[in-house]
């Protein structure tokens, strides 16, 4: 029952074949992590040892091993966050832009809930947009860099923030404030449940809302759980 007492988080990071089934049983394994598995099964009412099985099942069927990104290169973790998170991320929130202002025009009379999706959408791209272009040109050159000067023995490089602990915090909060967009968002589609006799691209709409939340999810993971920590850790070296 070792797994049982660990945090979401670090399971999440030991264990990246956990992320799906997290996904599944709508565990929180980004922004809200830090809690032990048996903690979140009790609080959601999921039974311990199904999640235990399925966990297991989900490592044991991997097609092949998956080298957890803690011990990866930083350089190698941000090229695959800009290029697996941020530029679906950014063609995500294109596609789901149009689709909830269109679902809005023709079915927000009868469902009022789609006029607050069409805003939350509008808020997440409003947020995510500068936020992950802070991100690419500033933050993770830095972090970068700070790797660089740790292999070869050069000195560390300015920052003009000073510590990288302070951008690190003002993502962090970014993540939360999606975070938290996502969820109303959730709860407003019922958990993407669709209305009876739903068009299309309705069904478009709440399909692509899902995955997104998955895609962030992922996103946020892998920087507020990994990258950041290291990051933080990195420059506290001497």
């Amino acid at each position: 029952m070792q797994t049982a007492v660990k945090q979401v988080r670090d399971l999440a990071i030991e264990q990246p074949s956990s992320v799906r089934v997290f996904e599944r049983f709508g565990i929180d394994y980004c922004c809200g992590g830090r809690k032990p598995l048996e903690q979140v099964c009790s609080e959601q009412n999921i039974p311990l040892p199904q999640l235990l099985q399925e966990l297991a099942e989900a490592e044991g069927h991997s097609p092949q091993p998956i080298e957890p990104w803690i011990a990866r290169p930083l350089s190698e973790l941000v090229d695959h966050i800009v290029r697996e998170c941020h530029a679906p991320t950014r063609t995500e929130l294109e596609r789901l832009t149009v689709l909830a202002n269109k679902v809005n025009s023709r079915h927000g009379a009868n469902h009022p809930e789609l006029v607050q999706i069409q805003q939350l959408v509008g808020q997440i791209l409003e947020e995510m947009t500068p936020h992950m272009d802070k991100e690419e040109q500033v933050l993770f050159p830095y972090i970068i860099s700070l790797e660089t000067a740790a292999v070869t023995g050069a000195a560390k490089p300015y920052a003009f923030f000073g510590s990288v602990a302070n951008p690190i915090a003002a993502m962090m909060a970014d993540h939360d404030l999606v975070g938290a967009a996502l969820a109303s968002i959730r709860s407003l589609t019922n958990d993407f449940e669709l209305p009876a006799g739903a068009c299309p691209t309705y069904h478009a709409l709440y399909t692509t809302l899902a995955d997104f939340e998955a895609l962030t999810h992922r996103h946020v993971h892998l920087e507020n759980n990994v990258l950041f920590p290291r990051a933080i850790n990195l420059a506290g070296k001497e």
